[in-house]
């Protein structure tokens, strides 16, 4: 009876050892497989260093040439508009190549999950950064970024941004940035 019981323990911890093992080989092969980026194949990133002082200078300047008016557009418009992209760098905006070493964490960030929370801000939004995804050489999808108001939106063209937003987003994708 004991030699059953403990021929019993034995098949029991052997299973379990054994489907450890299997599960490590699974995930360690999942790891290694390559990454497909969602419809993606180039990323710009732009962005601008202006404090807020300056931005109320601007607001409050009365003779505003086009620049400044095109400046303040894309820095506080919660819209996309995807025609000012040519003229980022003639409006200060800095553009930066992002190596494809770093398009997998931005992958995951933006398209592998999904949106956990909705939050609201009140803080007034300042699009300092902004991410520029390309496919063949042609824009398919753009991402204004605020990473004081932790705010982004967004704009694609078959692009879905179903994962970025939630509040640890920003400082994932932020030091991600700072590495360019």
């Amino acid at each position: 009876m004991k030699i059953a019981s403990l021929f019993i323990a034995i098949s029991i911890f052997s299973i379990i050892y054994l489907q450890s093992c299997i599960n490590n080989i699974e995930s360690n092969t999942e790891q290694r497989s390559p990454l497909v980026f969602s419809n993606f194949d180039s990323l710009e990133h732009y962005s601008i260093a202006i404090d807020l002082y300056k931005i109320s200078e601007l607001e409050d300047k009365q003779n505003k040439i086009e620049k400044d008016n095109l400046l303040l557009s894309v820095l506080q418009d919660s819209q996309v508009d995807i025609s000012l992209l040519p003229r980022l760098k003639e409006i200060g905006y800095i553009s930066r190549s992002i190596d494809k070493s770093l398009y997998r964490p931005i992958d995951s960030l933006f398209f592998s999950k999904v949106r956990k929370h909705y939050l609201d801000t009140s803080c007034i939004q300042e699009f300092r950064d902004i991410l520029v995804f390309y496919k063949d050489k042609k824009c398919i999808g753009i991402a204004k970024i605020c990473f004081e108001c932790r705010a982004m939106v967004s704009w694609s063209q078959n692009l879905k941004f179903k994962g970025f937003g939630d509040w640890p987003d920003y400082d994932v994708l932020n030091p991600i940035l700072q590495k360019i």
